[in-house]
């Protein structure tokens, strides 16, 4: 699954309350998703590994 796709079935759930979780096959590696929220983000110009606030359109894994 790709992040687009999670974020596509994030915004499908018919309870925007429930409580997501992700697990791998180690027990060890858990995300726990409790919401997304869109923001304006653009690349960082220190390290475009990372965003920082901008126009462009992102959304926020919580």
């Amino acid at each position: 699954m790709t992040v687009k796709e999670l974020i596509v079935r994030l915004q499908a759930l018919p309870n925007q309350d429930a409580l997501v979780i992700f697990a791998s096959g180690n027990a060890n590696e858990w995300l726990v998703v409790t919401g997304i929220i869109e923001r304006g983000i653009s690349r960082s110009p220190a390290n475009p590994d990372f965003v920082v606030p901008g126009n462009d359109p992102g959304v926020e894994i919580i």
